[in-house]
């Protein structure tokens, strides 16, 4: 018997970037073209992205704007914008292709948005713990596992509305 998702019906789709202190103000940027010396990411026309080749390029320019992209920030401050907790028996079983589909999923946003990525995963008493930099990448995998495996997953948001915890169980 299938198990319907359970969630706060005003979660859903309602998690804002807004005042994140780790994005530049609306209206306002970086110069031009900056890279991220940590992660390679590159920001033009307000935009990040990851482009290896225009990475190599601009790297090489005598006047490169090195900055630390808000996605590393946030790992390097340990400030995660969500956390995916899975629990539970299936789990245990599947923890193979569990992960391989969250790290697909990872790997595919990254490419829509570098700034969305997961920033650690931690491993206790049978449980898994998946920290991430965005919220919505953390509603997003909660999503992904119960298209895919069922079970129940609950979605709580923070009252700021920047953060959520995804609890996926079966």
């Amino acid at each position: 018997m299938k198990k319907a998702s359970r969630f706060n019906k005003h979660t859903r789709g309602q998690l804002s970037n807004e005042n994140d202190p780790y994005l530049p103000p609306k209206g306002k940027g970086l110069p031009s073209v900056s890279l991220c010396k940590d992660c390679t990411a590159v920001y033009q026309n307000k935009k990040w992205f990851l482009d290896p080749k225009l990475y190599e390029k601009k790297k090489a320019m005598k006047t490169v704007n090195w900055v630390t992209c808000p996605a590393c920030k946030k790992i390097k401050e340990n400030v995660p914008g969500g956390i995916v907790k899975l629990k539970g028996d299936f789990l245990k079983e599947h923890k193979q292709e569990i992960m391989n589909l969250i790290r697909h999923e990872d790997e595919r946003s990254k490419t829509y948005n570098p700034l969305k990525r997961i920033m650690k995963i931690q491993e206790k008493n049978n449980e898994i713990e998946i920290h991430t930099t965005t919220g919505t990448l953390a509603q997003r995998i909660g999503s992904i596992l119960f298209k895919a495996y069922d079970g129940e997953v609950e979605y709580k948001k923070h009252e700021n509305m920047k953060f959520i915890r995804v609890e996926w169980r079966r």
